[in-house]
């Protein structure tokens, strides 16, 4: 009686509580549009709508694990690499192109299987893609930053390795970092997303796009083509976004095409 009251409390007031998308709804089936369920309901009786927005806050928690952490490994890499050179910069050099190297979903499920299920731990998963990502662009930056003329003169009035890479270097090599943070941001959500699609990242009763996509397709032969269609649809449209956003912050960020347009 009390799984049946929930149910029918989620079906009146959508919004209401979380069960909407974790539990199975006794008496309710796959249903399209109807008054309080204008995305449908999945095999199971699950609000679409509910999940897609749930969806959302679960790949963009991911997302920001994912990026955020390889721009804290790999920038800092990057910075020290570039300017101290030598055997260490080879070293580095050579992991992080063997890292680069592997395909990206695949290298991710690797790591994703040996860390487990979790938000956490697929954000980590993802984030080994990235660290070589952030390390290349930063150390590009900081060969050709570290001839220049203010590095020079930092170095001639006694001011340290450190205090030149920190204060003097990163402060305009940081400059690349937002188009590419918004770009490794956006292929962040493909692959969280394939990762949930062949099963290798969250749990079923988590929302997520990639599962919901998973669970789906197998659905539309049937005609049930809205529990796949809009998870596919938010991913396509988080990622075009995303996409976008790194091509505006390039060209405001960058200063060739700042003269160019003026």
């Amino acid at each position: 009686m009390a799984a049946r009251t929930g149910s029918l409390r989620s079906q009146s007031e959508p919004w209401a509580s979380s069960s909407m998308w974790t539990c199975d709804f006794l008496g309710m089936t796959t249903d399209w549009q109807s008054f309080w369920h204008f995305m449908g309901t999945d095999d199971i009786g699950r609000d679409v709508f509910s999940r897609v927005l749930h969806g959302t806050r679960t790949s963009l928690v991911i997302m920001i694990i994912a990026v955020t952490t390889a721009f804290a490994t790999g920038f800092p890499l990057g910075l020290y690499s570039g300017y101290r050179g030598g055997k260490f910069d080879s070293l580095m050099v050579l992991i992080m192109d063997s890292l680069y190297s592997f395909p990206g979903l695949l290298f991710a499920g690797l790591i994703a299987v040996f860390l487990g299920k979790g938000v956490v731990n697929i954000g980590l998963a993802v984030t080994v893609i990235y660290i070589p990502l952030y390390f290349r662009v930063t150390r590009s930056q900081v060969l050709s930053a570290r001839e220049e003329l203010y590095v020079e003169a930092a170095r001639a009035i006694g001011a340290k390795p450190r205090r030149i890479i920190f204060l003097y270097i990163a402060a305009n090599v940081i400059i690349a970092i937002p188009v590419i943070f918004s770009l490794s941001a956006a292929d962040a959500i493909l692959t969280a997303a394939g990762l949930s699609f062949l099963g290798l990242g969250l749990e079923g009763d988590v929302p997520d796009w990639g599962l919901d996509l998973s669970a789906g397709a197998n659905l539309i032969s049937n005609g049930i083509w809205w529990q796949s269609f809009f998870p596919g649809l938010a991913i396509v449209a988080l990622t075009i976004g995303l996409s976008f956003l790194g091509e505006g912050l390039n060209d405001i960020l960058n200063p060739l095409l700042k003269k160019e347009r003026a």
